[in-house]
């Protein structure tokens, strides 16, 4: 099967920036029987993300949401609301960004990874000019039906530290760098 030419589907600053190629540094991703539960402080991430109206928009219309409130700047700013709001998940972004490739929490872009199901508490929407920072930590990890479950805590915080979110991401992951392997060189590597 051959890689899909991404980059033209890029609008953003941002998605330009993105490496999507989640393979390339597979080697060096937090694994599920790695992860340091000793720690109970916030953990930063790799980067902050300055919000732009462009990241809004663009997000919206890559879930194919056309809500003028989400997507039309001059539409958004006559409403009560004075200017764009994010698509509910939103967030989503701001945390792959905010997490990097680099530091703890790159187990979210574990290849083989599936996703099943979150948790996200919004306590104020996020505003264009905000620049957002992560502060995340390893909630809980366990075995069910043979399969592999973690879970971070992940608070989303503006540049005045005001706690605009808080999410529990939850991946079922390969337990070992071994799997992820087995999963890069075209096996599954994990057991349906």
């Amino acid at each position: 099967m051959g890689s899909v030419d991404l980059e033209k589907f890029f609008e953003t600053e941002k998605q330009k920036e993105f490496d999507t190629d989640f393979f390339k540094d597979a080697e060096d991703y937090e694994v599920w029987e790695e992860i340091d539960f000793e720690t109970e402080d916030e953990i930063p991430g790799e980067r902050a993300f300055e919000i732009k109206a462009e990241d809004m928009k663009y997000y919206a219309a890559g879930v194919l949401d056309d809500n003028p409130l989400l997507t039309d700047e001059e539409y958004a700013k006559s409403s009560p609301y004075g200017g764009l709001l994010p698509h509910p998940i939103f967030h989503t972004q701001i945390i792959f960004w905010c997490i990097g490739t680099k530091g703890r929490g790159n187990w979210i872009r574990t290849p083989g990874a599936r996703n099943p199901g979150q948790y996200l508490e919004i306590y104020e929407p996020f505003r264009v000019g905000e620049t957002i920072h992560i502060g995340m930590r390893p909630h809980d990890r366990w075995i069910k039906r043979g399969k592999y479950y973690l879970s971070y805590e992940i608070n989303m915080y503006n540049q005045d530290e005001t706690k605009k979110a808080k999410a529990i991401g939850t991946l079922i992951l390969p337990k070992s760098r071994e799997d992820i392997r087995t999963f890069i060189r075209g096996l599954r590597g994990l057991d349906d």
